[in-house]
């Protein structure tokens, strides 16, 4: 081959590899830089902060004194759970005889006739006669004493439940209850035999509580002190701790949802401490029992503090955080700052030459 004949196969090569390698570059672009973070400004505040930490609890009703039965025979209705039963209504029935709800905390203990001797059960009878409407006037001040007026008002209350109007209640026709309750859950069904001493309900009160199982790890907490709760929506609602002590006494020892709540742990282990928070606004909380939520207790309080966002701190190459300073002409330098307490996404910031109202920079 001549050498214009190579020169010519030379140059075609050439070609060719200038082609693949133009190929290989167009289908390989460079990595694109990176955009650079945005940015603005914010002012260094004087405010409040409080750090916390989140614990876990459950959230559902007060736990209720029980409901028991003093009636014996068939139990010929019972109420649904999550039926809330108020003073003067029909807990249960037993041979179709109603069993009523009345306002007290101390229980019955024998029948009510005319005749017998004074005592606090015919005091709380007789204030439940009047919030009822049937004393009509007759009591001026509920008192101790079962007499003619006494008798009168229950005849009224009688003959509206339909019942013979004798005056007279047999013991286990009506049950003394602090407030209204709420069924969780039913023990027994229509047709069971009705014993004295029966628990016929799981019952809780209509008060919406979340209680906290306390460790030793958790911070100390006061009666009174406000709290946050994050309900399992993602959304929170304030609440206030309204006790703090030993678990309540359940309804029912074998209560397996939370009409008990207020004294089993969300994760099943005993708590010799309970934290009882009550919502700010019930409503916000739903309606379900025995949910597991979360609560923000108080670590660290500080007042009037100077306080920045956290992505206003900038680490600095030999250790610690600086904030980056907007001055009134435009200017920007880097200052050395202490932090303090972080809560909230802001942080404590301390510096001899910091005054409320600084601007810095903020990533945003």
């Amino acid at each position: 081959m001549n050498r214009a004949a190579k020169g010519a196969v030379a140059l075609a090569a050439a070609a060719l590899c200038g082609a693949a390698v133009a190929v290989a570059v167009r289908g390989t672009p460079a990595p694109a830089a990176p955009n650079p973070p945005s940015v603005g400004t914010t002012e260094v505040v004087r405010t409040d902060l409080a750090s916390s930490v989140l614990t876990e609890g459950t959230l559902g009703y007060t736990a209720s004194p029980p409901v028991v039965n003093e009636l014996g025979g068939t139990y010929t209705s019972v109420l649904a759970p999550g039926t809330v039963v108020q003073p003067g209504q029909t807990l249960f029935r037993v041979d179709n005889q109603p069993v009523v709800l009345m306002s007290g905390s101390v229980p019955a203990w024998r029948p009510f006739a005319p005749g017998m001797a004074d005592g606090p059960d015919v005091q709380e009878l007789a204030a439940t006669l009047i919030a009822l409407g049937h004393a009509r006037g007759l009591f001026t001040v509920a008192g101790p004493h079962y007499g003619a007026a006494a008798m009168a008002a229950v005849e009224r209350w009688q003959t509206a439940l339909g019942e013979p109007a004798t005056g007279s209640i047999e013991l286990g026709s009506v049950v003394f209850l602090p407030t209204a309750v709420r069924v969780d859950a039913a023990t027994v069904a229509p047709g069971q035999p009705a014993a004295a001493g029966d628990m016929p309900y799981q019952v809780t009160t209509t008060t919406r509580a979340v209680s906290v199982p306390l460790t030793p790890n958790d911070p100390t907490v006061a009666v009174g002190q406000q709290v946050s709760i994050q309900l399992p929506s993602g959304a929170s609602t304030p609440g206030q701790v309204t006790s703090v002590g030993p678990p309540p006494t359940s309804s029912s020892s074998s209560s397996s949802s939370s009409s008990s709540s207020s004294s089993s742990s969300p994760s099943g282990s005993t708590s010799s401490t309970v934290l009882t928070v009550t919502p700010a606004d019930p409503a916000a909380t739903g309606a379900g029992d025995g949910e597991p939520v979360q609560v923000a207790l108080t670590v660290q309080s500080l007042r009037h503090v100077l306080a920045v966002p956290v992505a206003a701190l900038v680490a600095l190459a030999g250790g610690g955080y600086g904030l980056e300073v907007v001055t009134h002409s435009g200017q920007h330098h880097l200052i050395g700052v202490r932090t303090g307490v972080f809560a909230g996404g802001e942080v404590q910031v301390l510096g001899n030459s910091l005054p409320a109202g600084t601007r810095v920079v903020v990533a945003q």
